[in-house]
């Protein structure tokens, strides 16, 4: 019997040898921006095993917290397949949607490369935040906004390699070091959400430092004008210290601020900012710029979009609700749970923030804040009064900065609705729980479940780790507003 066994151990381990190699086998994508002031990249795409054709190669059409449709294949050129023997397979674009058939049945592909045209790019996007940017000394590309899948392989690890001119420093967000004037640089990402939802930078012109504190800061700054660095550092530093205190353990392993300050073109739009996995860009024209003697509310409204958008590292980053993850790269997700994603980020940099000042200014700071909210509300027109608070968020996953006054709707009322948890936890236990304990549990529960989570849901976590029960506070915001 004994031998049977240790002969059945062995069989079993030679059988699983090869599928644990092919599980550690990595997709290679590799990036190359060729020369300075070159209008495209280009991108390929090598598979560690053959893939049997016909397969599709699919390009984002939107991003995580986008909330529109943005046609970033309108953008890809020279699409070309090949076998392991290298022949050209056959590759159609189709009518329909941001993909490309690749090959016929029998065939077996190796890899794909495509061009993308980021000047185009720029041209025709006019927010400045939604495109890709190359310029003579500088690089700023956008995850989603050039790397494509094959459909069926988003779960798989990806090893990425970037080729940059020669002497231009190389960084990217999945990397935790410093970047140094290398031509090429690589790491690794778990999967595609990771991959798209990344940026990388290059050139001479980027003004990098590296700040110390509990979560490392990557400043990496691109200006056409003059600016105050220093300062610049000193806002995030500090939006980023007191956001990580108040979502606490564990911390982010590193948040990468990339800043772009424009001289303006024609009809494009700036200074908006957009929220990654643990970094984020913030795309302002060159008035937006530190110099000289800076007004102290500039200051604080920086201060505040920086503690804005790094709290989206947590909230939803890290817990969401149906319809963030998995993520749907063709069509943007309808979501039930907008005001969740930028209401509740948005009241934790308002808490975040206000736990930072001495103990005289807190209250001052966050009824200042809390009414600016309230101005929203009372402000918007009546039909957009009318609509529950699920039904707007469904309109706020496509129009929520196509339309604004969904977007600032659906944040105002979802922040207010924190806000009032957050006063009914302190005030109901005496002091000894808020709202942060119950976004805390919040985030336990979404690293172990590793889903997203149903709204009975998080209000069941928010209930047994405050010991107070908001549901009626969950319902009334839920409601249309009354006239």
């Amino acid at each position: 019997m004994r031998m049977t066994i240790e002969r059945s151990i062995f069989c079993l381990l030679v059988a699983w040898a090869p599928m644990m190699a092919h599980a550690e086998q990595l997709l290679e994508y590799r990036l190359q921006y060729a020369a300075s002031g070159d209008c495209c990249v280009r991108v390929q795409i090598d598979f560690p095993e053959p893939l049997k054709a016909p397969v599709s190669l699919v390009i984002p059409r939107t991003y995580p917290g986008g909330y529109e449709q943005i046609l970033y294949d309108a953008f890809v050129e020279n699409v070309v397949a090949l076998t392991p023997q290298g022949k050209a397979l056959t590759v159609t674009r189709e009518t329909d949607g941001p993909r490309w058939k690749i090959g016929t049945e029998n065939d077996l592909l190796a890899g794909i490369s495509y061009r993308v045209n980021i000047q185009r790019m720029e041209d025709r996007i006019v927010s400045a935040v939604e495109t890709s940017k190359v310029r003579r000394g500088y690089a700023g590309l956008l995850g989603y906004s050039i790397f494509g899948y094959v459909d069926g392989t988003e779960n798989r690890r990806i090893k990425l390699h970037i080729e940059a001119p020669s002497g231009w420093p190389v960084l990217t967000t999945l990397a935790a070091q410093a970047p140094a004037p290398l031509t090429e640089a690589s790491a690794e990402a778990p999967d595609y959400y990771t991959l798209a939802d990344s940026q990388v930078l290059l050139g001479p012109d980027i003004q990098i430092r590296r700040l110390a504190g509990k979560v490392p800061l990557i400043l990496a700054i691109y200006a056409e004008t003059s600016e105050d660095i220093a300062l610049e550092g000193q806002l995030a530093r500090e939006a980023l210290d007191r956001v990580a205190d108040y979502f606490g353990d564990p911390p982010l392993p590193r948040y990468t601020v990339q800043l772009e300050l424009l001289r303006p073109a024609h009809g494009h739009e700036y200074d908006f900012s957009q929220e990654h996995i643990d970094s984020g860009t913030f795309s302002f024209s060159v008035d937006r710029a530190l110099s000289g003697n800076v007004p102290q509310q500039q200051l604080s409204n920086i201060l505040f979009n920086y503690a804005h958008h790094m709290a989206h590292s947590w909230i939803p980053k890290q817990a969401y609700g149906i319809g963030y993850r998995p993520f749907t790269w063709e069509l943007a997700p309808v979501m039930d749970t907008i005001w969740f994603n930028e209401g509740f980020a948005r009241y934790a940099a308002i808490a975040a923030l206000t736990n930072g000042l001495p103990q005289e200014e807190r209250f001052a700071f966050r009824q200042a804040q809390l009414l600016r909210l309230r101005r929203i509300l009372n402000e918007a027109p009546p039909f957009i009064r009318k609509m529950p608070l699920d039904v707007l968020s469904r309109e706020a996953s496509f129009l929520y900065a196509v339309d604004f006054r969904t977007g600032k709707n659906v944040f105002a009322r979802g922040a207010l609705m924190a806000a009032e948890m957050d006063d009914f936890f302190i005030s109901t236990s005496g002091g000894k729980r808020s709202l942060r304990d119950a976004i805390h549990a919040l985030l336990a529960w979404s690293q172990k479940n590793r889903r997203p989570f149903e709204v009975n849901e998080m209000m069941q976590i928010f209930s047994e780790s405050t010991g107070c029960d908001a549901r009626e506070i969950f319902k009334r915001w839920m409601e249309p507003m009354t006239p």
